[in-house]
This record gives C-alpha cells, structure tokens and sequence, in this order.
C-alpha cells in the first residue's frame, strides 16, 4: 500500500502547510478526518501517543511532524521538486521562522477572536499540551502588532517576486501561507493582510492552487489499511550506526516543546535526521512510527 493518507482536520493550519505541497505536485491522496482536541481514538493506535496534526500514513508506516512527512513526500515524488536544491537553505529557514515565530504571533489573536467556531474545551486542551512550565505569554495586542511586522516583511519580498524565492511556490510559501490563511479567521488580523497588496495577491495565487487530488476516507479505513499492511524494515541507504540509540534498543520518543505524549517503540534504524520504531498494537498489528531527531527528546528505556 503506498498511497498517501494524512491524517487532519479543516482548521488545522500544518495540514494546510502539506496540502499545499501536495497540490504543487499534483498528487493523489486520502485525507483522513481526525478530531480538533483530544482524546483521538483513531489515531492513538497509529502513533502509540503522538497527537499533533498532521500525520502522514502510508500503509503501515506512519510519519510524524510536518518536516519529516514533507521530506518523505519529496522522496518518494521527487518531481516536480517542492524546492530546487539551491534553494533549499534558504526555504528551510523561512521555514523555520514562519512555523515557529510567525505562528507564535498569529495563534493567539486567532484563536481568541475565533472561539466561537472552535470546541468547547479547546482552551483547556491546547492548554495541556504546554510544558508545565510555559509562560501565560504576551499579550494579545503584542502579538498583533508583531504579527503586522511580519506581514509587512513578506510584503517586501513579494513587492519583489511572485513568490518568497523567486518565480515559483517552494517550502518557503507553504510555511508561510499556513499561517496568514489560518488568521482569515480573526477579523483583526484579516484587516492587516488585506492592507497589503502584494500580500494579498500572493495568497490567492496559492488559494488557486486548489488541494491536489484528494478523496476523504474513513478513520477505521485508514486503520484497516494499516492492519492490513506490513512495515518494511529495510534501512535505507544513508541509515547510521547509533552507538547512542542502538538498533532493537527500546525508546521513548516526545515532542521537546508542546504536545508531549510519549511514544514508546523499539528502534530499527536511525539516520542522521530521522528515527524508526516498530511498535505493536492490537488495533493495528505491527506499525513503523517515524520521528525527526531534531524537536524530540529520544530516551533509551532501562530495563526495570
């Protein structure tokens, strides 16, 4: 089974972020319908833990994080390219900003202006996903003001080129347009991108872009699919000897920052950027779950 299942919801803002990739290579995929706020009894069995949205299925493997499952798209459908290889760095870091900083400012100011539209309980879960000792953060109007100050960088670039990198969408517009589109929910911040022109027009050109070739199935599809599968635990070619993460070594693997369920697993390869462990559920049979390195903290288990 190689096709693509992602695992999402509607306002999910990372899952727009790989939408758009998938649209920009026009490929087939499934989306799978997962719940805005925990628990999520359909996608547990999957990840042993692991509750962040996104998650890319391929039969029995399961890959976590938007940098891993986008990286593992580029892999297997290298064509067209998500990013030309020159561009790469410099995508990654804009990237890394927009995920990171720009989000920071958005989120707050969205959600609170968008509450109406959201569940119940979704303070009190996005609540328990912070470390315990994360600050109340800055204030609403901060994070406006901020988020003005990073719309009007892009501005200046897109005063310059139709995209972030030049004449094409890459890594970089994804990574950004996932943030300004999640804030067409807030009224406040929507005033500020439709302020600016350039902005504006970047947006809808990646609007145009349209979703790919997708078609919805079931929760219990997806892990019928996965039941039904077996992992191939073939290394590949740039797989490592760890000393530190040993192959058949027992892990737990958790997000470093937020949403910090623990996955526990048995390691059957490790590259420089990448880990895979094997675990077993009786929902699933045997599943392969895929973790960047960079973000997580990796423990070996002791023995009791």
């Amino acid at each position: 089974m190689s096709d693509l299942i992602l695992h999402q919801y509607t306002m999910s803002p990372f899952s727009i972020k790989v939408i758009k990739i998938l649209a920009h290579k026009g490929l087939a995929w499934h989306g799978v319908a997962q719940p805005v706020i925990a628990p999520k009894p359909d996608l547990t069995p999957l990840t042993g833990g692991y509750r962040r949205i996104p998650v890319l299925q391929i039969g029995a493997h399961i890959y976590c994080d938007t940098t891993l499952i986008l990286r593992q798209i580029e892999h297997l459908h290298p064509s067209p390219p998500c990013t030309p290889a020159a561009q790469q760095g410099a995508a990654d870091m804009i990237a890394d900003w927009a995920d990171h900083r720009m989000f920071a400012h958005a989120a707050m100011p969205t959600v609170f202006e968008a509450l109406d539209a959201l569940p119940e309980k979704f303070l009190e879960d996005r609540a328990a996903m912070q470390p315990a000792n994360a600050g109340a953060g800055a204030p609403v109007e901060h994070s406006i003001a901020q988020f003005q100050q990073d719309c009007l960088l892009l501005e200046r670039q897109l005063a310059a080129t139709p995209f972030l990198l030049g004449d094409n969408f890459t890594l970089a517009d994804a990574a950004a347009y996932h943030v300004v589109n999640f804030t067409r929910a807030a009224p406040s911040l929507v005033k500020i991108n439709s302020s600016l022109p350039r902005l504006s027009a970047w947006l809808q050109r990646i609007d145009d872009m349209g979703e790919g070739e997708r078609a919805d199935i079931s929760p219990r599809q997806a892990l019928d699919i996965a039941r039904e599968a077996s992992p191939d635990e073939t290394p590949p070619v740039d797989a490592i000897a760890d000393a530190a993460l040993p192959n058949g070594a027992k892990v737990r693997i958790q997000p470093d920052d937020y949403g910090q369920e623990v996955t526990k697993g048995e390691i059957v390869w490790t590259t420089a950027d990448e880990l895979a462990v094997k675990r077993h559920d009786e929902t699933v049979g045997d599943v392969m779950v895929h973790y960047p390195r960079a973000g997580y903290l990796i423990t070996l288990e002791t023995a009791s």
